[in-house]
């Protein structure tokens, strides 16, 4: 059975051509590229993992700072944690000073999952850049990076 979202984004249509069918378009590709030979290296893992593994800095954080930063809830974002500390993507614990608190750190295959993410990302940058020359690259970039701010 093909998802609605698989049909709905090889449907042409108007929606196709505004702007945010054209940014989910790109997104797509971009999301495409991440997982294209990712479930042979990190198995179980969908974009939203990556991005969660990379918000996590290297000396942990709590679920609350990261839920506000994903702009997620707390009970949401401890649902994908849990799901990756099975995985043995990150491993979390509870503070010795607060046993409310639940610190949450990326293991060593949490780190190469990033890495991972990243290389695809650098791919997909490096593709878009020859495609479009590195000085309309550099305006979308800009671009992109003023529009979200």
């Amino acid at each position: 059975m093909t998802s609605v979202n698989d049909v709905s984004s090889k449907l042409p249509g108007p929606w196709s051509e505004h702007m945010a069918g054209l940014l989910g378009a790109a997104l797509r590709r971009l999301r495409e590229e991440i997982l294209a030979d990712s479930e042979e290296q990190f198995p179980g893992l969908r974009v939203s993992h990556y991005r969660l593994l990379e918000m996590i800095p290297p000396g942990g954080a709590r679920i609350t700072d990261l839920a506000e930063v994903a702009l997620m809830t707390k009970q949401g974002l401890g649902q994908h944690v849990d799901y990756l500390q099975r995985l043995g993507y990150v491993e979390s614990d509870r503070l010795r000073e607060d046993r409310r608190v639940r610190l949450v750190r990326r293991t060593a295959k949490g780190e190469e999952a990033v890495v991972h993410s990243r290389t695809a990302i650098e791919r997909v940058e490096h593709l878009w850049s020859e495609h479009l020359g590195p000085d309309r690259y550099t305006t979308f970039r800009e671009t992109l990076r003023e529009l979200g701010s």
